[in-house]
Parts: structure tokens; C-alpha cells; sequence
């Protein structure tokens, strides 16, 4: 008897067992491989989670020991150990977001360790600095302070030696030195604007015994030096400094306002 003379169902049967037990055998090999990501997964996730917990308790340990360097003044001020923090916390400038009402780690310093009354250059008061400070930051790229030398004058004085690197930017021309934009001037802005500049200076520190905080900072760099060296003519330095709103000290003038107050 031939193929052709068996019932039809089966002629196919054994190719239709074959194909169910293919069609079987993927299913499991597609629900092992399903058990196996999920177990990957679930695993990776666990080792992820668990890495993200000590990561977080390592950020907690950091967090913590920044808040302790910076917020911690010693007990007992001295008028070193003040002046040495004070180039520490002011070392790049001012916080432009801190506020004299709000708490800040800068502001706090000088609260703490400054007199209400402090004088300082020509000002008086302990915002003063702050917003001294604050300027600098916003008109000058990238400052950066050192605090070179610190020598005693006395039972309650000291002199800091410091360099202090500024970069003047468009945004300097514009806020410090925007009579630089005339047809003569701009020979002179071109010569400034992305140059990077070394300002030698000093700090002096006075000490109020009694109260037991500094009564008065007196604060100079030498911005003529530098500039002279590159412009080369004492009469456009003079004008570069004409209309500022910094004196050749670095300095920033009195009526050249602040948004800080």
C-alpha cells in the first residue's frame, strides 16, 4: 500500500508532531532565556541599588567633612589664624549667590570674626567685603587669590603678601572699563580683552584686642604693572584706568554700584 492510499490525517502527523514539539522546545528555550534576563536583571538592579546606597552614604561622609572644613572658625580667634581662613574661603572670589541675610560659609566667617563696625579700605562694615568680593567675581573671569607670605607687625596686626590672577573678558570691558569701546579705545581693548593677569599686592589685618575680632582690612593690588608691561605707554594706561570702576589698587570704587546691597 503507498502513501497515497492512507488516511489523509496520517500522512501529516508525524510531520505535525515535529513542528509542535519545535514550536515546544522554542517556547522553553524562550522562557528559560526570559528567566535568565530577569534573573540578570533582578541581580544587576540589587548590585546597582546596593552600589547606589554606599555611593550615597560616601557623598553623606564627604558632605559632611566639607560642612566641618568649612564652617568651623576656631574657638579662639587670632588674628593669624583669621587671615589665614579668610584667603582660604575667599581664595576664588565671592559667593555671587550668597546673600548678608541668608547663611553662607563666607558670610558666616565674617559675621564671626569680623567687627560690625570693620573698616574696610575705604568703607566700613562687614557687607562690604562680601560685596567687594562679589564684584570681583562677577567682573573678572576666573580670579584666583594666594595667600603668598603672612608676617606679624605686632601683638595685633599682620601683612599678607598675596597674587592675585585675573582674566579680563568682553564682559570686563563692558561693566569695568565700557569707555574702551571708542575708535582710539578699541586698539586698547584688543590688547586686553582673553589676557591673563598677575596682580601683586597686600592685605593688612588689624586686631581689636577687646573684642576679639578684626576692626580693619586694608586691601591693594598693582593692576598698573601688569597692563604697563603689556600696553607699553604710561598715557594708555592712564586712560585704560580714566573712567574705571577699579582704581590701578583694584579697588573697586565707591560709586561704581553693586546689585549686592
Amino acid at each position: 500500500m503507498d502513501d497515497k492510499s492512507l488516511p489523509r490525517p496520517n500522512r501529516y502527523e508525524a510531520t505535525i508532531r515535529e513542528i509542535l514539539i519545535e514550536k515546544e522546545r522554542r517556547r522553553t528555550l524562550r522562557r528559560e532565556r526570559q528567566i535568565r534576563y530577569r534573573k540578570k536583571k533582578n541581580e544587576y538592579l540589587l548590585g546597582l541599588e546596593d552600589r547606589n546606597k554606599l555611593l550615597r552614604e560616601e557623598i553623606k561622609k564627604f558632605e559632611e567633612r566639607r560642612r566641618i572644613l568649612c564652617t568651623v572658625v576656631p574657638v579662639k580667634h587670632t588674628i593669624w589664624s583669621v587671615a589665614v581662613e579668610y584667603f582660604r574661603l575667599f581664595r576664588y572670589g565671592g559667593d555671587v549667590n550668597a546673600h548678608e541675610r541668608q547663611s553662607n560659609v563666607q558670610w558666616d566667617f565674617l559675621r564671626v570674626t569680623m567687627a560690625p563696625d570693620v573698616i574696610f579700605n575705604s568703607e566700613q562694615g562687614v557687607g562690604v567685603i562680601l560685596r567687594h568680593w562679589q564684584q570681583l567675581s562677577t567682573w573678572f573671569s576666573a580670579i584666583e587669590v594666594d595667600l603668598e607670605n603672612l608676617e606679624r607687625r605686632g601683638e595685633d596686626s599682620v601683612t599678607a603678601v598675596t597674587r592675585t590672577d585675573i582674566t579680563i573678558s568682553e564682559l570686563t570691558l563692558s561693566d569695568v572699563f565700557p569707555h574702551l569701546r571708542g575708535c582710539y579705545q578699541t586698539r586698547l581693548a584688543s590688547q586686553l580683552v582673553g589676557r591673563r593677569f598677575t596682580l601683586e599686592g597686600f592685605a593688612y589685618f588689624e586686631w581689636d584686642h577687646d573684642r576679639q575680632c578684626v576692626s580693619s582690612v586694608i586691601a591693594q593690588s598693582d593692576m598698573i604693572t601688569p597692563i604697563l608691561r603689556l600696553l607699553s605707554d604710561l598715557e594708555d594706561v592712564s586712560w585704560v584706568f580714566e573712567m574705571a570702576r577699579i582704581s590701578p589698587d583694584f579697588r573697586v570704587k565707591a560709586d561704581s554700584g553693586n546689585g549686592y546691597s
